[in-house]
């Protein structure tokens, strides 16, 4: 009984990674009511626009001693389409994390994404972060 359920879970598992349609990096620039944060997202997106993938950002501080980066904001980044078109797609996104360590964050956002060519896109998300209205911009690149 328990090879046929693994063998159930492994066959379910093929085939959402067959139907799975890439994996893309994504640097990040977003200005919040606290000052810019930079950073990237590891992303997997599937045929219908829903992705799900990790990301990591920070403040960076340019220092006498060097580069510095402050507020590190890393967790879960969820996309479901909203809207769906040949080259912009209108999504909606929310993001988990922890930031400095010690706070859980839940960000909702509303992001547009506009595709320039096969393995390139560029998308803004519009969000709520810190009681704030926030902005990003980010360019995906498919790997």
């Amino acid at each position: 009984m328990k090879k046929i359920i693994l063998l159930i879970l492994e066959v379910t598992f093929f085939a959402v990674v067959a139907n799975a349609q890439h994996i893309s990096l994504v640097p990040t620039v977003e200005k919040t009511v606290a000052g810019n944060q930079y950073g990237s997202l590891l992303v997997f997106q599937t045929k219908r626009l829903w992705s799900i993938g990790g990301f990591y950002q920070s403040s960076v501080t340019r220092t006498s001693e060097g580069i510095q980066t402050s507020n590190p904001f890393y967790g879960v980044s969820i996309s479901a389409p909203l809207v769906r078109s040949g080259k912009i797609n209108l999504l909606a996104n929310g993001r988990v994390g922890v930031v400095n360590e010690d706070f859980l964050v839940v960000v909702p956002g509303l992001e547009t994404e506009v595709k320039i060519s096969r393995s390139i896109s560029v998308s803004s998300l519009m969000s709520i972060r810190m009681s704030y209205p926030s902005a990003a911009l980010r360019i995906a690149i498919k790997i």
